[in-house]
């Protein structure tokens, strides 16, 4: 019961107040949720994303992405209300020893990892908090 639906494809975390988009981001609006993005897209597709009546959206940091991770769960890692792909989501963290990386999670199992900025990651974006 920790996940709240809110009927407009969000998911509210009431142990954290942080409203989440529920499916992954469909970049491209072809109504298919597998468009991945390099981080700095996936940024700025989060800064420019107006959804559910809210345009204060943004690429979630490591610890906020880990948080939504049910480790009792795999394939994916997250509760059933959240539509995934088994692959990995950027978080907005970059690496502090490697310029050229940033932080993700892979939802198959919830194991956080370091990766090029280039690689193309799957988004789901957050607000609040």
């Amino acid at each position: 019961d920790r996940f709240v639906n809110n009927r407009d494809g969000t998911v509210t975390d009431k142990c954290t107040g942080l409203m989440w988009q529920m499916d992954t981001a469909d970049v491209d609006g072809d109504g298919e949720f597998n468009d991945a993005l390099p981080w700095c897209d996936a940024l700025q597709y989060c800064q420019d994303l107006t959804f559910a009546g809210h345009d204060d959206w943004r690429l979630p940091n490591i610890q906020e992405l880990q948080d939504i991770v049910n480790y009792g769960r795999f394939n994916p890692a997250l509760d059933p209300l959240f539509a995934t792909t088994l692959d990995h989501y950027w978080s907005s963290t970059p690496s502090m020893n490697f310029p050229s990386q940033a932080w993700y999670v892979f939802m198959d199992v919830g194991s956080v990892v370091l990766d090029a900025k280039i690689v193309p990651g799957y988004i789901r974006a957050v607000r609040g908090p």
